[in-house]
């Protein structure tokens, strides 16, 4: 049994990602209102009249909120309320209300797939600095999709997400860099950028990073540090990071061999993420009626961000 490149996965899965933007919006900043004065129906009926009297915050706010469904026991899902909301809050220039639109003509969620619309408004989006427009207004120029097929525009772009800070932006360059995609193949390049994700808290970065370490790859081989950024992606939630962190416990391999913190995370990445290798691990291992006990408390009582070791 032996651990896999899990750092190639995400290569070809490389597609229009939209991060929706959430964040604390200035205009609950700016309300005098607060949640301890009035319900979520009062506060939910002044956010609509602040946005209906042209407050673009609250306008972004309610979109957002039909979007994503943020607060299913005032308002349902309507992403074709949403893309209205946001279009009256783009037209006033702001920025994240136009990446999400540009987005949503992108996919045609809501409203009709308009590439060419989508790229108008990721590129105003763009031009105002949004990391992630310009993340996805990079995958457009690739592609060919609503604007000529520009490999070094996209680049580009790409390049100037991952610059701001971006964490997905800076992993999505690395991968680049990785696969030889647009530019030559750069390995040290990769390993800057993955470690700026890893910074970040970023798992997919952290995953790919540790396999980097364990095999030696563009840094001096250091198991111990590979089973540590699993570690960090494990209990995030990753489940490639669960299945790598499972096999080291069960090969005692930069971590003391404990099979029932093997079959513990292994089946996390079973039940979570469906992972057929997992399976042949976690299936693999006998505990005692005692172990397997534990073992199936830790799962019930398992949560993204809890640590077992």
């Amino acid at each position: 049994m032996s651990l896999v490149h899990n750092y190639v996965r995400i290569t070809g899965k490389l597609l229009f990602t939209l991060l929706l933007v959430v964040s604390v919006s200035a205009y609950a900043q700016s309300t005098s209102l607060s949640p301890a004065d009035q319900g979520p129906e009062e506060n939910f009926a002044q956010l609509k009249k602040n946005a209906e009297s042209g407050d673009a915050n609250a306008q972004y706010d309610l979109a957002w909120m039909y979007d994503t469904g943020g607060d299913n026991k005032i308002l349902a899902k309507d992403t074709r309320k949403a893309a209205e909301w946001y279009e009256k809050a783009a037209v006033q220039g702001h920025v994240e209300a136009q990446a999400n639109l540009g987005m949503l003509y992108v996919d045609g969620n809501g409203i009709p797939k308009d590439y060419v619309k989508g790229v108008d408004w990721l590129q105003k989006a763009s031009a105002q600095g949004n990391a992630n427009a310009q993340l996805n207004l990079g995958w457009l120029y690739r592609d060919n999709k609503g604007i000529p097929k520009d490999p070094a525009k996209a680049f580009e772009w790409w390049q100037n997400a991952a610059e701001r800070g971006f964490a997905h932006a800076q992993f999505v360059l690395g991968v680049i860099y990785n696969k030889g995609e647009v530019v030559p193949r750069n390995v040290p390049k990769v390993l800057e950028l993955w470690q700026k994700a890893v910074m970040h808290g970023y798992p997919d970065a952290q995953l790919n990073l540790g396999s980097m370490y364990y095999f030696g790859e563009g840094v001096p081989k250091d198991v111990v540090k590979a089973a540590e950024l699993w570690q960090k992606a494990a209990v995030h939630g990753n489940t490639d990071a669960q299945y790598n962190l499972a096999l080291a416990y069960y090969l005692g391999s930069g971590m003391q061999k404990d099979e029932l913190l093997s079959y513990v995370w292994s089946n996390l990445a079973v039940e979570y993420g469906g992972n057929v290798e997992a399976k042949k691990l976690r299936d693999s291992i006998t505990l005692t009626p005692e172990q397997r006990e534990a073992a199936e408390k830790m799962f019930s009582n398992w949560q993204i961000g809890k640590v077992y070791r």
